[in-house]
């Protein structure tokens, strides 16, 4: 009888660090473009819009970037989980969130035209996959960083 090796776990800490990282690189983008391109528009049409413009602005994009955060950061999470423990392909998770989104629009929307749908589900998966290039950045740009200074794990 032999003995097969046990699979080595690997720690969840590091997962999750790396994906509150990436949710605060997301989170950031979401709310910074949105303001930046409001401020520029603002300029360009030399029109502010009102006293209370501008903050509620600002408090509706806090708002949206929280929540498309949350459930970005909750797919990315659940796909990451899934991936260490089944073989998925790279492509599989922005394939589900676009069919996913698709079908929550289409039966919270049913009388809207027949492209809101497959649009919604676009820009939904057009999210997760800045999302998801904000995790592979985070994730790759340390050990970019270490290989260019060639910094390695000290061996006990």
């Amino acid at each position: 009888m032999s003995a097969q090796p046990q699979k080595e776990r690997r720690p969840l800490l590091p997962l999750f660090l790396l994906h509150f990282a990436a949710a605060g690189v997301c989170f950031t983008f979401f709310t910074v473009v949105p303001i930046v391109g409001c401020l520029i528009l603002m300029a360009i049409g030399n029109d502010p819009g009102g006293p209370m413009f501008f903050p509620i602005y600002v408090l509706g994009v806090l708002l949206f970037a929280v929540v498309i955060t949350g459930i970005l950061a909750g797919a990315a999470l659940l796909s990451d989980l899934l991936r260490r423990h089944y073989r998925v392909p790279v492509w599989l998770p922005p394939i589900a969130v676009f069919l996913l989104a698709t079908g929550i629009t289409w039966l919270s929307f049913s009388g809207a035209h027949a492209a809101v749908p497959p649009i919604a589900g676009t820009i939904a998966a057009l999210a997760f996959i800045i999302h998801w290039a904000a995790i592979s950045t985070v994730w790759f740009l340390p050990r970019l960083l270490f290989r260019l200074f060639r910094v390695q794990n000290a061996q006990p």
